[in-house]
């Protein structure tokens, strides 16, 4: 009897004491995790209240894998012309996106702490800088995450959106980056949208890449969809990367390859003007509109059978974004050097320049993806440095660094003069 009158005492003071555990157990875990956030908000988060105090005009805004959209404008002095008095609602104001100088960031950089911290580390140590070009559809064809309604191959970067909204806070210009028509996971999803051979098959180009058919209006509708819950998630400026048909498919709708929807335009050219037309309609008073387009854009007369044409395009969105990196001005002789790359400002200067003066009276402002990385001549502060000069001497103050790996240089003055 004394027994079993005693054990119901012994385990009442059991449970009490597990209890008590628990709960100091569950304090420790909730000060550990709040201690873990505010370490990683204002620690990693502290750039944009630093940088106000300087003397930048505004608070602020690339590409690089070895080819075009992978590898592959400005604050209006005399270049580009002042800002437009009348903002309209819901934008960020043209004055910041004029003075817009960023960093291309990857998706899984941007969605991995650890390592987008390196990214913000230096732009917290160049506040010169003052914007991050974000992917949001990249060239996989992934987005960061699942959305509704968008069939896209979704990343577990859950995060993504909260960490937009902390960047916003802290006052910087966001540019999200999606790459409209080269897409292998949407082109598999839905083969009837891409570009086929005769006997229906997915065709490739040169590289083996799989590319949607820029004619499809499907596939407008698809980028739009991605675009505005981009928007949706705070981002400033829409960017179109790969708006454009495949360099290596000159003249293929007559040759057999599957493109429906080719005989409703005369060139291609005029499809892909129809598809930033379309663009620019959905996002009006939402945010902002840009392109990517080929370097050698400012050089071409036509639209060099990718169906971009510059003045063609520059009148349908708000900035033009050429992709100057002098390492892919292969052929010896343009612009008079030999080995164009070896001459890093004078081949973004002489493109600034005919940029600015085929674009005089357009909508769209002039803002280049710079080449912060290096192929066959090495690339370091005397080179980027040498091309940030050559734009902000053409009265453009916004630009965009490409650097695949997300590593930047040390050693530039990011914003000279300012």
């Amino acid at each position: 009897m004394g027994e079993t009158s005693l054990e119901p005492r012994r385990s009442s003071r059991r449970q009490r004491k597990a209890r008590h555990t628990y709960v100091w157990m569950m304090v420790a875990l909730l000060f550990f995790a709040t201690s873990l956030l505010a370490a990683y908000h204002f620690e990693v988060f502290p750039f944009a209240r630093e940088a106000a105090g300087t003397d930048i005009p505004a608070n602020g805004i690339g590409q690089g894998q070895v080819e075009e959209g992978e590898l592959d404008e400005g604050q209006g002095g005399e270049g580009q012309g002042a800002a437009d008095p009348e903002e309209q609602p819901g934008l960020a104001s043209m004055e910041q996106a004029l003075s817009a100088r960023g960093l291309y960031v990857t998706m899984d950089v941007f969605g991995t702490p650890s390592r987008f911290a390196d990214v913000i580390t230096f732009i917290r140590s160049n506040p010169g800088l003052n914007c991050l070009v974000i992917d949001v559809k990249d060239n996989n064809g992934r987005i960061p995450r699942e959305a509704p309604g968008i069939p896209s191959k979704a990343a577990s970067y859950n995060h993504f959106s909260a960490l937009v909204n902390v960047l916003k806070q802290e006052g910087y210009y966001l540019i999200a980056r999606i790459v409209a028509f080269q897409d292998p996971h949407m082109a598999m999803a839905a083969p009837g949208q891409a570009i086929r051979n005769a006997d229906g098959t997915l065709w490739r180009d040169r590289d083996g890449r799989l590319w949607l058919n820029p004619y499809d209006k499907r596939n407008w509708e698809f980028v739009k969809d991605v675009s505005m819950w981009a928007v949706d998630m705070g981002f400033d400026e829409i960017q179109l990367d790969y708006v454009r048909f495949p360099d290596s498919a000159q003249g293929l709708e007559k040759k057999g390859v599957l493109m429906p929807g080719h005989e409703e335009y005369e060139s291609r050219g005029d499809a892909i003007a129809a598809f930033l037309e379309y663009m620019g309609d959905a996002l009006e008073n939402k945010a902002y509109l840009s392109a990517d387009v080929f370097g050698f854009v400012t050089i071409a007369q036509d639209d060099m059978g990718i169906g971009q044409r510059l003045e063609q395009l520059a009148d349908l969105i708000d900035f033009i974004c050429p992709m100057v990196y002098p390492s892919h001005y292969y052929n010896p002789g343009i612009y008079g050097f030999e080995v164009p790359e070896k001459h890093p400002y004078e081949v973004v200067y002489k493109a600034m320049e005919e940029a600015l003066d085929r674009t005089q009276g357009l909508r769209g402002k002039v803002r280049p993806w710079l080449q912060d990385f290096s192929m066959r001549y090495r690339y370091g502060p005397q080179e980027v440095q040498g091309q940030v000069n050559a734009v902000f001497e053409h009265g453009i103050y916004t630009y965009m660094l490409w650097n695949p790996a997300n590593v930047y240089t040390e050693g530039v003055d990011y914003a000279p003069g300012i």
